[in-house]
C-alpha cells in the first residue's frame, strides 16, 4: 500500500525554497534576455571570457562554480552561434576558450536588457535587502564549501 508523501516541510526546505526562487528569477530573465538569442545561463559565461581574455575549461569553471559538464552544455550554443571559440584537444588536452567580437557585440547590446532586468528585481527586494541578501548567500555558500 502506497503511503502518502508530506510536503509541507517543503515550505521550510532550503533547498527547494532556492531552486524555486532561482526557477523564478531565471525565468524573468530568460524573458528579458531572449530577444538576444542568449540564456540567462550563458550570459555569465560570455562576461567572464569578456573579462578574463582566454580561459582554460577548468579555469573558467572553477571561476563560475559551475560543473564542467553544465559548462560544457551552455558553451555548444555560444560557440554554434560563433560567439565563443574553443582551441586544443577535449578529453585530457587543453581547451582554451575566448570569446569572439561577435560575441562581444552580442554582450554589449544585451546588457541594457540585462540590466533593466537586474534593476527590476533588486527593486522588489530592496537595495538594503539586496546587499544583506547577497552578503548571506556569500557567507553559506564559503561555509558549505569549507565544510568539505
Amino acid at each position: 500500500m502506497a503511503t502518502a508523501c508530506d510536503l509541507g516541510a517543503m515550505e521550510n526546505c532550503i533547498c527547494f525554497n532556492l531552486r524555486w526562487v532561482t526557477r523564478a528569477v531565471t525565468q524573468y530573465f530568460d524573458r528579458e534576455l531572449r530577444r538576444h538569442g542568449l540564456r540567462p545561463t550563458q550570459t555569465p559565461i560570455l562576461a567572464a571570457l569578456s573579462a578574463k581574455g582566454e580561459s582554460g575549461m577548468a579555469e573558467l569553471s572553477d571561476w563560475l562554480g559551475m560543473e564542467r559538464t553544465t559548462l560544457v552544455r551552455n558553451l555548444r550554443p555560444l560557440e554554434r552561434q560563433g560567439w565563443v571559440v574553443a582551441r586544443g584537444a577535449g578529453r585530457g588536452g587543453r581547451v582554451t576558450l575566448s570569446i569572439t567580437p561577435r560575441g562581444r557585440e552580442t554582450l554589449s547590446k544585451m546588457q541594457p536588457a540585462w540590466q533593466a532586468a537586474q534593476r527590476a528585481v533588486v527593486k522588489t527586494l530592496g537595495e538594503a535587502r539586496w546587499a544583506s541578501i547577497l552578503a548571506d548567500l556569500d557567507r553559506a555558500a564559503q561555509a558549505l564549501a569549507d565544510s568539505k
